[in-house]
């Protein structure tokens, strides 16, 4: 009996895990369709499900959330070829934002989403996922700065978007009562 309450006590953070990557996924596609400018430059909203898990369930979830959008975008994209750079800067936004959430700014605000988000972007959009544009799509070295101005604002997107699920006392209990939180 134990086993099954065990069990069914996961289902809701599974499902929830499930409904981040989906809505990073759809949110990824509708942002490539309507904002990108060439293959390397674009503005996508697509790392809000990543850095969500990350902040609240720590890197590993941020991990698995990040590498199942980008193994699902890759199915659903018109090149359905997995970039393995590109990969590697979806799992670094979801441990890199779990990372700082957890360890290093451990009081909930906006200060954590900030640092967290910041974080992310910096290091899995920008860096890593520069780097990848560079070697398999032949985006030139400046394009990072270009990337780096997207990243800003889709971090201050995600952020406000975070915050405002934040303070829905409904979204609060439930996550608290997933994460253990008081």
């Amino acid at each position: 009996m134990p086993k099954n309450e065990k069990q069914t006590s996961k289902a809701p953070l599974i499902t929830l895990f499930a409904m981040l990557t989906a809505l990073s996924v759809v949110v990824g596609i509708l942002c490539k369709n309507l904002f990108t400018v060439a293959v390397y430059y674009r503005f996508t909203l697509e790392n809000i499900g990543i850095i969500f898990a990350g902040i609240f369930f720590g890197p590993g979830a941020g991990a698995l959330v990040g590498v199942a959008v980008d193994g699902i975008s890759c199915l659903l994209s018109t090149n359905p070829a997995v970039n393995p750079v590109i990969m590697l800067g979806a799992l670094t936004v979801g441990v890199s934002s779990g990372v700082v959430a957890k360890y290093i700014v451990r009081e909930r605000g906006l200060k954590q989403y900030i640092a967290a988000a910041a974080t992310a972007h910096l290091l899995g959009q920008v860096l890593i996922k520069s780097i990848g544009k560079m070697i398999y799509f032949g985006m030139p070295w400046f394009g990072i700065f270009i990337g780096l101005a997207c990243s800003a604002l889709a971090c201050a997107a995600e952020v406000a978007i975070i915050r405002t699920l934040t303070k829905n006392t409904e979204i609060r209990k439930f996550l608290f009562r997933l994460t253990g939180e008081k």
